[in-house]
């Protein structure tokens, strides 16, 4: 019997027959068309939902314009980049996690200085500030709350453990900027944290939403749930070098969450990046990439078909903006899309 929250999922599971039959059945400048970076408060510090992102984006665009970002109006990657450096004054005030705070700040540095060649537009010592305000506030919350874990952050008076607004998406975001973080945090700090959070599963190998969450085990979404644990698991599982991770374990936890994926990834919630189908069918690329084994890619296309096809029925929460790319129709047009190109496929701003 299928859990409440998802439909049954009643695709074959793999054989290179099936596979087959689902897979076989710009000009410059035009991104600058939906980005306002003129009506930005600097209020905001995310990447999902504060300034950080539109700015981010916009230097991007603006350097590989080049001499062209005059024609278009937008100011040079320089200044943009000073201007979403500028963010840090609300670091104080914001939260730790992905979509609304420091943790999204850190993925807009770090995408900025992955997609802008000039060497440290945002220095080193710029993104190290945001690290050790986030790994303090981890440290100050386990402390006062006596966890076992080391590091602790919480969100609304909720330790969370998902990707959008908890543990996992933090640790997953420090992970992605270990090169600017010192060993002995790492093995002291972060690894164990890691594995605190490991022991959190239920027995079927899905996370709870938030530490002593009374919801039980009902939530398979990137936000909440499974999901968003892949990306972690298997970063950690390639975290070698100097760090004693044992990797073998975290692979293993990983096939485990595309399990539950593939078993009750069918959201009712509808189609979305954040909290639907969409957002699930990269738990099945992520291992595809990291395993290359061919039964991910055809769950990943039974995902991609679902979403595709929108059988009447199938989406019973309608999202509150239809055509944005974590809630609404983009989200499914950006999967679309990265099913051309699978293996450099990217969780949209969460993996580099």
């Amino acid at each position: 019997m299928t859990p409440k929250g998802s439909f049954e999922n009643q695709y074959e599971d793999y054989s290179a027959e099936v596979a087959s039959n689902i897979i076989n059945e710009s000009r410059d400048g035009a991104a600058l068309d939906y980005i306002d970076i003129d009506k930005l408060k600097g209020r905001k510090i995310s990447f999902l939902c504060g300034d950080a992102g539109p700015l981010a984006i916009a230097a991007v665009i603006s350097y590989k314009l080049g001499a062209k970002h005059i024609e278009h109006k937008l100011p040079d990657y320089n200044t943009l980049a000073l201007r979403l450096m500028s963010l840090i004054s609300l670091i104080n005030e914001s939260p730790d996690e992905l979509l609304y705070g420091k943790s999204g700040y850190l993925y807009a540095l770090l995408f900025v200085n992955k997609h802008i060649s000039v060497k440290e537009i945002i220095p080193a010592n710029h993104i190290i500030k945001v690290i050790d305000s986030i790994l303090m506030a981890g440290k100050c919350y386990s402390i006062a709350t006596k966890s076992k874990s080391p590091l602790l952050w919480n969100w609304h008076d909720k330790v969370y453990f998902g990707a959008a607004h908890g543990m996992a998406g933090i640790l997953y975001m420090l992970l992605q900027a270990r090169s600017y973080i010192n060993i002995k945090e790492i093995r002291n700090y972060i690894k164990p944290t890691l594995d605190w959070l490991m022991n959190q599963r239920f027995q079927s190998g899905n996370f709870p939403s938030s530490l002593g969450s009374t919801s039980g085990d009902k939530l398979v979404q990137w936000c909440h749930g499974a999901p968003g644990f892949v990306a972690l698991c298997i970063l950690a599982h390639h975290v070698k070098i100097r760090i004693v991770f044992d990797e073998e374990k975290y692979m293993k936890i990983a096939q485990q969450c595309g399990d539950v994926v593939w078993q009750r990834g069918l959201s009712t919630k509808g189609y979305s990046i954040c909290h639907g189908v969409s957002g699930n069918a990269y738990a099945f690329l992520q291992l595809y990439q990291a395993t290359m084994k061919p039964e991910y890619l055809h769950r990943a296309c039974c995902f991609m078909e679902w979403c595709a096809v929108a059988r009447l029925g199938t989406e019973l929460h309608h999202p509150d903006r239809p055509a944005s790319l974590f809630e609404g129709l983009i989200g499914r047009l950006y999967l679309a899309e990265e099913m051309s190109h699978v293996l450099e496929a990217k969780f949209p701003a969460f993996t580099l």
